[in-house]
């Protein structure tokens, strides 16, 4: 019998939430307009997800560089919310306050407070550190594609698409928030294809810098990545 055979269970509502024509339809309550909003960066395009959580954090900084911890409001996400994560610095660790619905459904796995530097293999972890960090400081944003391959199919995995933006938390450091969407060329993964409980390796495929208005970090922070 194959993989086929016992396709993976997903909750009908999540199933739903990360079919192409509904992701990529999400919206926040509130937002710049997407066409104010830069979709490409570096040679990365933004997944429909992604963008339009950039035009909601682009909306809500108002005049700021950066949206403070009290701009971040979950309702105001709406549509976007399912496909959200939220991390905070504790100590060196980088935790996911909040990790979406629809995430946790069609992975199988829940990472609030979680510790997202635990999933990075531990030559790359203090490469990926001062990435985040540098997301923070400088402030900019970063997103990420992640390929996930399988132990007998390297190179053959499905692509999913991180994005990491700077919250400010008064004298602590920037908290960063963003998008995950599972994506097939510039379409939205149908999750029924994709197996939780194989066995996978994660490979960033390419890192770029979101320029938010203050410039990008020196390219050396994507070293190692």
């Amino acid at each position: 019998m194959s993989e086929k055979d016992n396709p993976p269970l997903v909750s009908g509502w999540a199933y739903s939430a990360l079919r192409p024509e509904v992701a990529n339809s999400a919206a926040a309550k509130v937002a710049a307009p997407l066409s104010e909003v830069p979709r490409h960066h570096g040679d990365v395009r933004l997944t429909p997800v992604a963008h339009a959580f950039l035009a909601h954090w682009w909306y809500i900084r108002g005049d700021k560089t950066v949206p403070d911890k009290e701009d971040v409001s979950p309702p105001q996400m709406r549509t976007l919310a399912p496909y959200v994560r939220y991390l905070e610095w504790q100590g060196p660790d980088l935790v996911h306050r909040l990790w979406g619905s629809a995430l946790t459904e069609s992975s199988g796995v829940d990472l609030t407070g979680q510790d997202m530097l635990a999933y990075v293999a531990p030559e790359r972890r203090d490469f990926r550190r001062n990435l985040f960090q540098g997301v923070g400081d400088h402030p900019c944003g970063c997103v990420m594609v992640v390929r996930t391959d399988s132990d007998s199919e390297p190179a053959s995995g499905h692509a999913f698409e991180m994005t990491f933006l700077p919250v400010a938390v008064g004298d602590g450091p920037p908290r960063l928030i963003g998008t995950l969407q599972w994506c097939k060329a510039r379409d939205v993964l149908d999750p029924m294809s994709y197996q939780p409980e194989r066995q996978h390796l994660l490979a960033v495929e390419n890192t770029a810098f979101i320029d938010v208005g203050a410039g990008t970090p020196d390219k050396s922070l994507l070293d190692g990545q």
